[in-house]
């Protein structure tokens, strides 16, 4: 697996130039994608796979909770990190039985998204 490399998959530009610059500051490599289509496209190009994906729940094409569905279908270990301002207990209800799925609510500060990942097993690399 590609240790130090997230996707982040969101759509709102201004949140993803937020969340890159985060997780860069981090320590980790970021490619960015703002839709489900376009994560997907990119997921899949990469072998390995990432470490981890960052999933905004409204992409413009399709449902962030379906796109980690179907990320989680062809690669059942990738940790993956769904972000949204609404329906948060919904969300954890429904990712429940899978450890390897976080839920991270809107809005975060930096800290937060690093320690939901690092929740998931996935750190930064040392600098």
């Amino acid at each position: 697996m590609a240790q130090n490399r997230i996707l982040v998959v969101e759509d709102e530009p201004l949140i993803r130039i937020f969340m890159v610059d985060c997780l860069e500051d981090a320590g980790f490599q970021v490619e960015e994608a703002g839709t489900a289509s376009e994560a997907m496209t990119k997921a899949t190009a990469e072998n390995p796979p990432f470490a981890a994906v960052v999933i905004d729940v409204g992409l413009p094409d399709r449902p962030g909770d379906l796109l980690a569905g179907e990320m989680r279908t062809q690669w059942p270990e990738l940790p993956i990190i769904i972000a949204s301002g609404h329906d948060r207990d919904e969300l954890i209800r429904q990712f429940s039985n899978d450890r390897r799925v976080s839920v991270l609510a809107k809005p975060y500060n930096a800290g937060m998204l690093v320690d939901v990942l690092a929740a998931v097993g996935v750190l930064p690399s040392p600098r």
